[in-house]
C-alpha cells in the first residue's frame, strides 16, 4: 500500500476496494460480497455507494488498507500509510490497524519514519542507513500484546525507544 489512498475518484467505496481483486480476474460479485463483509471491520459500513471525495482522511485510508488486504497476499508492505494523517486520526488508525492485524494474522512490513509508530506497531524495528540503505540497528519489540496508548508511558517504552534513537545517531 502506497503512502497516499489512491483511491479512483470516479469510483465509490466499494468499487475502489475491489479493484485490485477486478484486475487479478476475481469473480466481480464474490469480491464484492467479501468486500461488503469487511465494510463494518474496517470502519467503512454505510459508506460502499460514497465517492471518496465525501470521505475524511482517515476514512480513504482505511477503504485503501481495505483494499489492500483484499489481495489475499501473505505479506503486506505498508509505506507510511498513515504520513499524511493529523495526529489523533493517525493514533485512532494505529490501534485499529493492530486490532485488525490481530485478527487475520497477516505478516505486515510496515515502514514509517516515526520510531514512535514503529516502536508502538511492530514486532521488530529494523533502523535503516542513507543510501545506500544498510541495517543499522534491529530490536525485537519487547512489549506486551495487545498493546494499548498507555504502553507509550512504560518505562520498557521509553528504554527501547532509547536503543532505537541512538541507532538513528549512528546513520551518518
Amino acid at each position: 500500500m502506497p503512502q497516499r489512498d489512491l483511491l479512483l475518484p470516479w469510483r465509490v467505496v466499494l468499487d475502489n476496494v475491489v479493484l485490485a481483486q477486478e484486475l487479478s480476474g476475481a469473480d466481480r460479485q464474490q469480491a464484492r460480497a467479501q468486500a461488503s463483509a469487511m465494510l463494518p471491520m474496517f470502519g467503512l459500513q454505510g459508506f460502499q455507494e460514497a465517492f471518496p471525495a465525501s470521505l475524511s482522511g482517515g476514512m480513504r485510508q482505511r477503504a485503501a488498507l481495505l483494499r489492500t488486504f483484499l489481495t489475499g497476499r501473505d505479506v503486506l508492505l505498508l509505506d507510511e500509510p498513515f504520513g499524511a494523517l493529523d495526529a489523533l486520526t493517525r493514533a485512532e488508525l494505529q490501534d485499529w490497524l493492530l486490532e485488525v492485524w490481530g485478527r487475520y494474522r497477516q505478516t505486515v512490513i510496515f515502514i514509517t519514519h516515526d520510531i514512535e509508530e514503529a516502536l508502538y506497531m511492530g514486532d521488530r524495528v529494523v533502523v535503516l542507513s542513507r543510501r545506500p540503505g544498510r541495517v543499522v540497528r534491529s530490536l525485537p519489540v519487547q512489549l506486551p500484546r495487545p498493546r494499548s496508548r498507555a504502553l507509550l508511558t512504560l518505562p520498557e517504552f521509553r528504554d527501547q525507544l532509547a536503543v532505537l534513537m541512538d541507532g538513528l545517531g549512528a546513520i551518518t
